[in-house]
């Protein structure tokens, strides 16, 4: 069976103390204090700490209360949206046999969860001779420091100190100004002139109506059933808007109104001027402090004999349990596995039993409770995606795709007489020779002696022969333009038909293409 201290009762000061079976000196390397606490109803205002009892009073535990001494306050304290998880030490000074209280600096943010979440914590501190502490949560550092430096007021007295024996100078002047004693009031100052003055030049607008009230009983208004006149008076209606007023400018007796008085100047007073016997301000002298010492971070803490919990809390339903105070960090992590771990696991089995399990979401605030620093890392992880996806998909711009326009019929476009210059420049001479070779072959004569070409009539001829050759040339001519008709016709090719191009033709056409090109260069 699982047993534990509880306080369940709110808006009650509580305290319970049990002395130890030896008392704890701190000659050793290190000392542990760890314990776990729940606050089943969450806590409003209120503590969760630990009083680490100094030697003596163990003598009177039935006695304990707030102003019993204590050597070391551990443990978490909220009150509204503050938290914290004190860690106070209680040092004695060896020149002056004086007790100070010396904070531990808190971090910049405590969880609330720590309190809020019904959940169990374990809270653990480890402090080293050397004067390193550190406060832990539930496993995970909270904050560390050193107590030379990290402790307010500081562990270590200032060398210098006010002299409490020093008396200000009964001639000493504060004052950085006075008043100017040789000044005078000017004779035209007039100190009866009012504020304010009635507006002389202001005249009645021409629509105000004197005959009627602002304010009139409300003609609707019915006395209350439950009215009773001995006891609540005369009954009254209620004042409303006059409604013959609306619209003017205004009603009731008019009167002038009011200006700020051009020849008020208000009371006189002195001038300040700067004071000559001025010596600022007075502080009494600093002197060596006599109490001054450079202390070891153990020698003020005195023996520790008892433990005790006391605290004024606002919430009821706090448990306390598996409090331990040990010289060993290792015999303090082998308890924690035996009892808060396994206590925190049948916790969260319970609650995800109950479907009250904390989901991702949950898990992710809670992180950035106890490090706000996280929502940064949160942010950057979803907008850095975004924005390479953004630029992936909308940064690249596409180019321009070229417009082609292929022919793709037989039908004559402009582009046809547009040729591109396929033949080089050496080509040239090569395309030439082939032109010359072909007009050769034209004017050389044929098997019978003849040229291939008809020979031209000599112009000496005589006019009869002319008429006879004309007649000749106009049947001829007849006669070539209906076979070059019927050599059109035997020219067409229909569509899809494959045409084997004779011999002369290839080379003629080809001859064209050469020159095409020569010529379109």
């Amino acid at each position: 069976m699982n047993r534990f201290i509880t306080f369940e009762l709110q808006a009650r000061h509580h305290a319970i103390a049990a002395k130890l079976d030896e008392p704890l000196d701190f000659l050793y390397d290190k000392f542990v204090v760890q314990y776990d606490v729940k606050f089943e109803e969450g806590q409003e205002c209120g503590g969760g700490y630990l009083k680490l009892l100094s030697e003596g009073a163990e003598k009177d535990l039935a006695n304990f209360q707030d102003k019993t001494p204590y050597t070391i306050m551990f443990g978490p304290d909220k009150c509204g949206a503050t938290g914290r998880v004190h860690l106070i030490f209680r040092y004695r000074n060896p020149f002056n046999e004086t007790f100070t209280e010396h904070h531990a600096k808190q971090p910049s943010s405590v969880p609330l969860t720590y309190w809020d979440d019904h959940k169990t914590h374990l809270f653990t501190l480890v402090v080293q001779n050397t004067g390193y502490y550190t406060v832990s949560v539930d496993g995970k550092s909270l904050y560390y420091g050193y107590m030379l430096t990290d402790l307010s007021p500081s562990l270590i007295p200032p060398k210098e100190i006010f002299d409490e024996n020093d008396v200000k100078p009964e001639d000493w002047d504060e004052r950085e100004q006075i008043d100017d004693v040789t000044a005078v009031k000017p004779d035209d100052w007039d100190e009866n002139e009012p504020q304010t003055v009635v507006d002389e030049s202001a005249t009645k607008p021409s629509d105000w109506n004197e005959g009627e009230s602002e304010l009139i009983a409300d003609p609707e208004a019915q006395k209350p059933q439950d009215w009773d006149e001995d006891m609540d008076g005369s009954w009254e209606a209620p004042l409303i808007d006059n409604p013959a007023c609306k619209g003017l400018s205004g009603c009731g007796p008019w009167k002038a109104p009011t200006i700020k008085n051009p020849k008020y100047r208000g009371k006189w007073v002195r001038p300040k001027i700067a004071n000559p016997a001025f010596k600022g301000k007075w502080s009494p002298q600093l002197i060596s402090n006599p109490h001054y010492w450079l202390p070891e971070p153990f020698d003020g803490l005195t023996p520790i004999t008892a433990v005790g919990i006391e605290l004024w809390t606002m919430s009821e339903g706090i448990l306390f349990d598996n409090i331990l105070i040990s010289t060993s960090e290792e015999d303090a992590s082998e308890i924690a596995k035996q009892t808060f771990y396994v206590k925190q696991a049948e916790e969260y089995r319970l609650a995800s039993a109950s479907g009250n399990g904390s989901g991702i979401l949950q898990q992710i605030i809670d992180a950035t409770n106890e490090k706000p620093w996280l929502w940064a890392v949160y942010t950057l992880c979803v907008i850095l995606p975004i924005i390479a996806i953004g630029v992936f998909c909308f940064g690249k711009q596409s180019s321009a795709t070229p417009s082609f326009n292929n022919k793709k019929t037989d039908a004559y476009t402009p582009d046809d007489d547009k040729v591109p210059n396929l033949v080089e420049d050496d080509e040239e001479e090569g395309i030439e020779e082939i032109v010359g070779d072909e007009e050769e072959d034209q004017n050389r004569p044929g098997p019978s002696g003849t040229q291939n070409a008809p020979p031209t009539p000599p112009e000496e001829e005589e006019e009869p022969q002319q008429a006879s050759g004309s007649k000749n040339e106009s049947s001829s001519a007849s006669s070539s333009a209906a076979e070059e008709e019927e050599e059109k016709e035997s020219r067409v090719v229909h569509e899809n038909e494959p045409v084997e191009p004779t011999e002369e033709v290839a080379k003629k056409s080809q001859v064209t293409r050469r020159r095409t090109a020569r010529r379109g260069d």
